[in-house]
């Protein structure tokens, strides 16, 4: 079985902060044709907490409906509380997903005991799969191996995305890859994680340039390690220029320019000048991985 890449896609808008549908659109159609095999709609990258219940909702419904059932999908809906992620639950299970991913609670710290009892909760509360979120980076809560063990043993939790340091992705795999469904995010790291024979990985990268993702796990599957350590380098030095002058202003630069229009981060979320805008899109590898991408040749159809 193939490598399944799993893309946190971008939520492009308009400039009033509403959905730019079009550009939703493109942007998923551009997942599907390079072959990737699910979304994760509303995630970090797509700034779900950002975005206005309007907005969020109708991103919701339009990314199933382009979806179309071709891939699995996900829908963030980690709130700040229980109620609030509850209700974020309700609207998204009306529609035909395949899991909701629960962000850790962020803001007001909860202890662990308190957490387990969240998760559980939602997780009878849910008619949808659950899937837990860690990310402590950015909620400041980091979940213990002991937690994870509790809530994992909850028919209704289907597995975590895990975006933390290689140590503890390898020794979460280690303890529970045969348990339940270990997603990690570790996009400068593919071809190891396909070394270590983890079936799912999951990052913002792949929504940038899915064809490219593609073609890396696809060498790395094939033991093709020369092909994958040059394209993970490639697309790793991505990371490093676009985080130098603003991420997301460089991610809207780059997915414009590949066909995807809209901003990918609402206010106050800095957009670079024309200037800057040109710059960017001039600096060498920045050029050579957006021609590299629109000039892939398309997957047509998905691996499961």
């Amino acid at each position: 079985m193939s490598t399944r890449l799993i893309s946190a896609i971008c939520t492009p808008l308009q400039s009033d902060g509403s959905l730019h549908e079009p550009g939703l659109a493109a942007h998923i159609d551009a997942q599907l044709d390079a072959g990737i095999n699910g979304l994760l709609v509303a995630g970090t990258m797509g700034l779900m907490q950002l975005q206005t219940d309007a907005t969020y909702q109708r991103l919701i419904e339009e990314s199933v409906r382009v979806n179309a059932g071709r891939s699995e999908i996900w829908i963030g809906v980690g709130d700040l509380s229980y109620q609030r992620t509850l209700e974020r639950i309700r609207g998204a299970e009306q529609h035909a997903v395949d899991g909701l991913v629960v962000l850790t609670p962020y803001l007001m710290k909860f202890n662990e005991q308190e957490l387990i009892h969240y998760y559980l909760k939602l997780a009878d509360a849910s008619t949808k799969p659950l899937f837990l979120y860690d990310l402590p980076v950015l909620t400041g809560t980091a979940l213990s191996m002991e937690l994870v063990e509790q809530v994992t043993a909850h028919p209704n939790i289907h597995g975590l995305k895990c975006t933390r340091d290689w140590e503890w992705t390898t020794e979460l795999w280690n303890r529970f890859g045969s348990r339940t469904r270990v997603v990690p995010a570790q996009p400068e790291r593919v071809a190891d994680l396909v070394r270590m024979q983890v079936p799912d990985n999951l990052d913002g990268l792949f929504a940038i340039f899915p064809k490219l993702s593609r073609a890396l796990a696809d060498a790395a599957d094939a033991g093709q390690w020369e092909e994958a350590a040059r394209l993970q380098a490639d697309l790793s030095s991505y990371l490093t220029i676009a985080r130098e002058i603003s991420l997301f202003g460089a991610v809207t630069a780059t997915l414009n320019t590949l066909g995807c229009d809209g901003l990918m981060a609402p206010e106050p979320y800095y957009q670079l000048s024309q200037e800057e805008r040109e710059a960017f899109l001039s600096e060498p590898t920045i050029r050579r991985l957006i021609d590299t991408e629109a000039a892939c040749t398309s997957v047509t159809s998905n691996a499961s």
